[in-house]
């Protein structure tokens, strides 16, 4: 989980080093080309018949919204403080939340209801409208967690048939089709010298998706989401360091309000024998 933590800072770091030359709708069709080929040995291994499935409009369903939260995330990026950007995105499991009880019909009861609402107030306290207007960097990032959520709502829905490996080939393939017309309209020829940083924000996303679902497999839920809360303090830190970014204790305290929430709601489910068991 660390691992996954660092992966997605680093994503961020990327996109930030990237933007001054490249739109971000072209970084995103060229991470989906990495990640493709990342994927290439599994599927010379275990041959196109692995990659087979009876739910393909899920599939494409899953990842589109996977594609519209990407956009978001990657212009949020540049839009917001790394910290700010880090904490926002623990909204996502706020979002799963609401989402489970209105698609899935998961029952809502007082913890639950708890559980959102300390969401929100974290959140308007890192957003702060009064004091600083509801700018459109926040909304955005607010968005791609709204996003990321559904698609994990998507996930579950798949999980029941299709594996690891198939889900993660097909939003390698979905996510390439559905950036390669937005990137045409932006793109420019990478020089040379980007090509690591490109090759870079492409592992780093599948090591994302790597590690979460390595840590999930190796201890349960409640133990390794707390890890997931490192990612504020790097991008406190690397926020600093690297581009000047004035440090925010409105931020720690928000978000530690709303992982304090998402941890909560996790460890009660995995008490309860709940979906968000490993």
């Amino acid at each position: 989980m660390i691992g996954a933590a660092s992966s997605l800072v680093a994503m961020a770091l990327l996109i930030r080093f990237l933007t001054p030359q490249y739109h971000v709708l072209e970084l995103i069709f060229l991470r989906s080309v990495v990640n493709l080929c990342l994927m290439a040995p599994w599927m010379l291994r275990a041959g196109l018949s692995a990659a087979r499935t009876d739910r393909l409009v899920l599939h494409g369903f899953r990842n589109g919204l996977l594609y519209t939260g990407n956009v978001a995330w990657f212009f949020g990026v540049t839009m917001v403080t790394l910290a700010e950007l880090s904490a926002l995105q623990f909204t996502m499991p706020i979002f799963v939340v609401i989402m489970a009880v209105a698609v899935l019909g998961e029952r809502v009861d007082l913890p639950r209801i708890g559980v959102v609402a300390a969401g929100f107030v974290g959140t308007l306290i890192i957003v702060r409208p009064a004091e600083l207007g509801f700018g459109i960097g926040p909304i955005v990032v607010l968005a791609a967690a709204f996003f990321y959520a559904s698609a994990f709502i998507a996930t579950k829905r798949l999980a029941s048939s299709e594996s690891g490996n198939v889900v993660v080939f097909y939003m390698s393939v979905f996510v390439l089709v559905f950036s390669a017309i937005p990137a045409a309209f932006v793109w420019r020829t990478p020089d040379l010298a980007d090509l690591p940083a490109i090759v870079g924000l492409g592992f780093a996303g599948y090591a994302v998706h790597y590690c979460v679902t390595r840590a999930m497999a190796a201890a349960d839920a409640s133990f390794v989401v707390p890890f997931d809360f490192l990612r504020l303090p790097l991008s406190v830190g690397l926020g600093i360091v690297l581009f000047g970014e004035a440090f925010d204790m409105p931020i720690l305290i928000g978000a530690a309000i709303i992982f304090g929430a998402a941890w909560y709601n996790t460890w009660r489910e995995e008490r309860r024998g709940g979906t968000l068991v490993r």
